[in-house]
């Protein structure tokens, strides 16, 4: 069965981080049961990346210090954040509803993710992947996704356009 999501469990949590950009972050804990869009019906950049696997040992590292378990790495998440991350850069929009109105638990479940919980921090303008982890760290927002002890899974996205980088790290857990 799937449960309508609540306002607040869509209430976006805006902040500045650090290290030169700006971050957004979002956690809900229920799947939209909306249609799909497909992946490839977005536009893209000229450079889209899946980062090293070094952010997933800095994040696993914050994470064990606060005493939550650690992440791991999933290619279906990947697809749902290269598709926001390529979809932001191309169309210079930044949050977490998309240019077609995609939000990150449909996309999710569009790359064939079946969740219970997800979550997502996107930035722009951080030069590096611990730049980016820094200015997540510093939002009360971004660190609660960061640090929530019910996700498992993990992917980060980047992609580069004429207007700069940008960023998207979706967290979930699957059913």
């Amino acid at each position: 069965m799937k449960k309508p999501l609540s306002v607040a469990a869509l209430c976006l949590v805006a902040a500045c981080g650090g290290a030169g950009g700006s971050t957004t972050s979002l956690s809900t804990s229920s799947s939209s049961g909306l249609d799909t869009i497909p992946i490839d019906a977005l536009p893209q950049v000229a450079v889209s990346e899946t980062p090293s696997q070094t952010f997933g040992s800095m994040l696993n590292g914050v994470r064990s210090g606060a005493g939550a378990g650690a992440l791991s790495h999933d290619a279906r998440l990947g697809v749902a954040a290269r598709r926001h991350a390529n979809d932001m850069a191309a169309n210079d929009v930044w949050g977490h509803i998309g240019s077609d109105g995609s939000t990150v638990g449909q996309r999710v479940t569009d790359a064939g993710y079946t969740w219970s919980a997800v979550g997502e921090n996107v930035a722009r303008g951080q030069s590096d992947e611990q730049a980016v982890l820094d200015a997540w760290m510093g939002s009360s927002g971004h660190r609660a996704n960061n640090l929530n002890p019910n996700f498992e899974d993990f992917a980060l996205a980047k992609a580069n356009s004429p207007r700069g980088t940008y960023w998207v790290l979706v967290l979930a857990r699957e059913r």
